[in-house]
Order: structure tokens, then sequence, then C-alpha cells
């Protein structure tokens, strides 16, 4: 008996760590997007000096095409971009979810923070 329980939860044990983990794996694709949208912003205002009028225009045209999701569509229209040109941050949040990039002269961006 005692053999039959110590394998029960050798079992549990094994499942637990198999299965929790890729829940966490799958990344979300609200996260994924405002992540995206977050490097464009960087990049096309600090790599390529353009104006944010001209990133967001451009954003915009590439986005009416490829967003077939309208969860992502809702988020697109919902998100706030925040621009700090002294420390080189952009900072992309859409309800509770935030993602900031930050510029790195040398590296170009990355992203710093996700929550």
């Amino acid at each position: 008996m005692k053999f039959l329980k110590k394998t029960q939860y050798i079992l549990f044990l094994l499942i637990s760590i198999l299965i929790f983990p890729i829940n966490n794996v799958f990344s979300d694709e609200t996260g994924i997007f405002i992540g995206a949208i977050s490097k464009h912003y960087c990049t096309c205002i600090f790599v390529s000096k353009l104006n944010p009028d001209h990133c967001s225009n451009s954003l915009n045209n590439f986005m009416e095409t490829v967003l077939e999701d309208p969860n992502l569509a809702n988020a697109a229209n919902a998100m706030k971009v925040d621009i700090d040109a002294e420390t080189l941050l952009v900072s992309v949040s859409v309800g509770e979810r935030a993602v900031k990039s930050i510029f790195n002269g040398k590296k170009g961006c990355y992203l710093d923070k996700i929550n």
C-alpha cells in the first residue's frame, strides 16, 4: 500500500511539473502585440529619427490590413503610447497591461518591462 501511495505522489508531482509550466509558456497575444508596438515606436522615433505622427500613420496603415482578431483590434484602439525623449523610453499600455522599450544607442531598442 505504501508503494502505491508513493507512486501516486510521484506521478502527481511529475504531472504538476510538466503541466503547470506549459501554461506559462504560451504567451498572451495582447502582450506580444503591445510589445511589438512598443518596439516599433522606439525604433521609429529613436533609431530612424522620425516624428511620432509619421510612426503612428505607418503603424495604422499596417494594422488595418493585418489585424483579423477582434480582441487585438480592440486593444489597438484602446492602447496608450507614452514617449519620453529625455530617457529614450517608450511605454505602451492597454488596461492593466504595459510594456516599456528603452533605446540603447549602440544596440537599438529592447523591451525593459512587461506587465
